[in-house]
């Protein structure tokens, strides 16, 4: 099998679940014997029109100008270069991308979506004017000429199939995977400012700014743990720094019991997980959330306990597994939630016991894989719609 993987971000490019996913799909894919080339097709800066290559571990990575993918030639220098038999689009921006050249050529597109365009919690301070409007008319005929749609969640392929006209079978849910021997190896211990060895510690991963997240009201929650639990100490993972002085003056008087950990590399963010007494995601209840992060798969990989609130496939991944305690999408709820597992020490190791079987279930790499290959092979076989 060879796979073509088009995106419009950079590989290698920012630590973010989005960024990381395809990384992470082709360091599994080539052990299994998988050709994968990979085309950024990037919007800026516009110069130039020809592609250049450059290598990452191993895999030649196209860098395409929009002169050369906007009418398909790009893809059809690389196909003449590093013949593929599956296109494998990454995020409506792939997609949109990579669309003309596919429908002209007929090749079988694979498009993974990470969200649902238009669905954002921010759509509307970002705008829904000529620019949107052009990548939501060209995600709807994606979708119609896909040979096979990715979803991230159960809710996302039930809007695929029900409002879009997919059929059900040309549309697979894998979740955002992940390398579980990452958090098999040992790694150095990472101290944490204003955190002691006898603190305990709540902790989140993640942007702690993107409105979807809903750490606000996390730290709105904060009062009444810190109350209740006068050893407990918040911990925000990811930034912007700007953003963690901003909850902190929120905090008042509890303010120097949040601590925001900025810039840190993957092998960092496996360290910190295992200081967590409890990881929590008070994600909100919104269509864009209908997708599963990879933030779920890091917290189930670090074998903590994990508090969330109950929306989409968290009912099946962490209510029904007993992976993790489920709450409404409030400040109270999920103070509630993590004092429930603090105080119950029974408890706090159930959840942490469960969260490795689901790991390995839903979100390793070794598994998904074959889920990976198994829709490559429909696409073929089935090809474009």
């Amino acid at each position: 099998m060879r796979v073509l993987m088009v995106t419009s971000f950079p590989i290698p490019g920012e630590y973010d679940g989005t960024a990381m996913l395809p990384i992470k799909i082709l360091r599994a894919l080539k052990p299994r014997g998988v050709d994968v080339t990979v085309a950024y097709l990037r919007l800026r800066p516009s110069g130039g029109l020809s592609a250049t290559v450059e290598d990452f571990e191993g895999t030649p990575v196209y860098n395409v100008p929009p002169a050369a993918w906007a009418v398909g030639r790009g893809l059809e220098t690389i196909a003449r270069e590093r013949p593929f038999d599956v296109v494998h689009a990454q995020h409506y921006g792939g997609a949109t991308r990579a669309y003309f050249a596919c429908r002209r050529n007929r090749w079988p597109m694979v498009y993974e979506i990470h969200s649902l365009l238009g669905e954002e919690v921010e759509r509307d301070r970002l705008g829904r004017g000529p620019v949107f409007r052009a990548y939501q008319g060209l995600e709807r005929r994606v979708v119609q000429h896909a040979a096979h749609v990715i979803a991230l969640g159960e809710p996302v392929k039930d809007v695929v199939v029900r409002e879009k006209g997919v059929p059900a079978d040309r549309v697979s849910v894998i979740y955002p995977g992940i390398d579980l021997g990452e958090y098999e190896r040992p790694t150095p211990d990472m101290p944490i400012p204003g955190v002691g060895p006898d603190h305990k510690v709540v902790m989140y991963i993640g942007s702690i700014v993107h409105p979807n997240q809903g750490v606000p009201i996390l730290v709105d929650a904060l009062p009444k743990i810190f109350a209740a639990r006068p050893d407990a100490r918040c911990v925000l993972v990811g930034g912007p720094a700007s953003a963690g002085d901003d909850y902190r003056r929120k905090l008042g008087e509890h303010g120097d019991r949040l601590a925001v950990v900025t810039g840190t590399t993957p092998e960092q963010v496996v360290a910190l997980s295992r200081r967590a007494d409890v990881l929590v995601h008070p994600r909100l209840a919104c269509k864009e959330n209908y997708s599963v992060q990879s933030k779920l798969a890091v917290y189930l990989a670090a074998g903590r306990p994990i508090v969330a609130t109950d929306f989409g496939d968290y009912k099946t991944l962490l209510g029904a597994t007993g992976a993790g305690v489920l709450t409404d999408v409030s400040p109270d709820g999920i103070a509630d939630g993590v004092l429930k597992v603090l105080d119950d020490p029974a408890l706090a190791a159930s959840l942490a016991a469960a969260s490795h079987p689901v790991a390995e279930e839903y979100f390793g790499m070794a598994r998904n894989v074959d889920r990976y290959l198994d829709v490559y092979d429909k696409a073929a076989s089935q090809g474009v719609r």
